[in-house]
């Protein structure tokens, strides 16, 4: 019987070692990991997931003084016509340029954002830009091209939100025609209804809507019928891959044709060779 008691007792000792505390918080961080995995019912706290928290947390307390101190840079990605090869409009891009970090790239700071809401100032922030950008094109009676914004779809919850794009972008005196606003396709699938209403409102402001990715995973032909779009993105993927220049070939044709028919613009992501947009010479490409 003294085996078991020594043993029952050095089980006892362990057990009270134990930090609940910190047990709770790693649980936490695992089930935190498994946010928006569908599928996914059991996940084992790691190194990982501990990195991951960590960053997370560093960024959250960062964050504020970053978009006050200017560390969010815009930075440019041109679109040229595949005949003419003339830039017909641009992409505005976001850059974290940390003291600490140097350049941090979008992935490692926008999926935390819109999970904590951050997200709307830095679309203020970036919107803002870019209106100030064309303000100043303007002025010095440089050539002025369309440059299109991302609004992350947690904007689309404000029934006020064409309001307050318009107030932003007359702040600087800037054409509203000169901005086009970008939508991701995952937020075709909220309300609907205030959907419709805003794109229609920011439409009769005289923005230009675009939707981003498409064909990337959400893609859905009723948005197309439903709703005010003017230009169609088509996702990078499109253009990769074994299939890209047989089948898929296809399939961008196809979708160019459909959009023509809709009184929209393609724009083609990621062509990095002329091949890869021979085949479609009514396409922006960037």
């Amino acid at each position: 019987m003294r085996p078991a008691a020594n043993w029952n007792g050095k089980w006892r000792r362990q057990r009270r070692q134990i930090n609940i505390d910190q047990v709770y918080h790693f649980a936490g961080a695992a089930r935190c990991a498994m946010r928006g995995k569908e599928g996914e019912y059991i996940k084992v706290f790691d190194q990982q997931i501990l990195q991951e928290q960590i960053w997370k947390n560093k960024v959250e307390e960062t964050m504020g003084a970053a978009l006050l101190n200017g560390e969010f840079q815009l930075y440019l990605q041109p679109k040229y016509h595949p005949v003419t090869e003339k830039i017909v409009g641009a992409e505005a891009l976001v850059r974290w340029i940390s003291p600490e970090e140097g350049m941090i790239p979008p992935n490692r700071f926008i999926p935390i954002f819109e999970q904590n809401g951050f997200i709307t100032k830095l679309d203020d922030y970036m919107i803002l830009a870019v209106a100030k950008l064309q303000s100043e094109w303007k002025i010095q009676r440089r050539k002025q091209v369309p440059v299109s914004v991302n609004i992350s779809r947690v904007n689309f919850v404000k029934e006020d939100l064409a309001t307050h794009i318009c107030h932003l972008v007359d702040g600087y005196g800037a054409e509203h025609a000169g901005i086009e606003l970008e939508l991701t396709e995952s937020v075709f699938f909220g309300n609907k209804k205030l959907l419709q209403k805003i794109l229609k409102e920011l439409k009769m402001c005289g923005f230009s809507i675009s939707m981003d990715d498409f064909g990337a995973g959400y893609s859905s032909l009723n948005s197309l019928k439903d709703l005010p779009i003017d230009v169609l993105k088509l996702d990078m993927d499109f253009f990769r891959g074994e299939g890209a220049m047989e089948r898929g070939k296809i399939v961008v044709q196809e979708t160019i044709r459909l959009a023509k028919a809709l009184n929209m613009k393609t724009v083609a992501e990621g062509i990095e060779k002329k091949n890869r947009w021979n085949f479609s010479p009514n396409t922006a490409a960037t």
